[in-house]
């Protein structure tokens, strides 16, 4: 099983000591990833408190949502 932050044990360092601002109010331009002038994603970030390690995610309410997928999918480079 892949393992980061989501997880709750930090994939660099091992410690447990990760928190999340997932379910909390989103607010702030890091809080959001703009896809096009009418389209964003809000992101869920995570943090081992222990070594610093810092990793963000598509809430997963975005991550199905078709229509903003599909804008990615027609504007961004995939990685191969």
């Amino acid at each position: 099983m892949e393992q980061n932050l989501k997880t709750g044990t930090c994939p660099k360092c091992g410690s447990t000591e990760v928190y999340t601002n997932h379910g909390q109010g989103k607010r702030g331009e890091r809080m959001q990833l703009v896809v096009s002038s009418i389209k964003l994603f809000f992101l869920d970030a995570y943090i081992c408190t222990n070594c610093g390690h810092f990793e963000e995610y598509i809430s997963d309410e975005d991550l199905k949502n078709e229509k903003i997928i599909s804008k990615i999918k027609e504007t961004w480079n995939r990685i191969i």
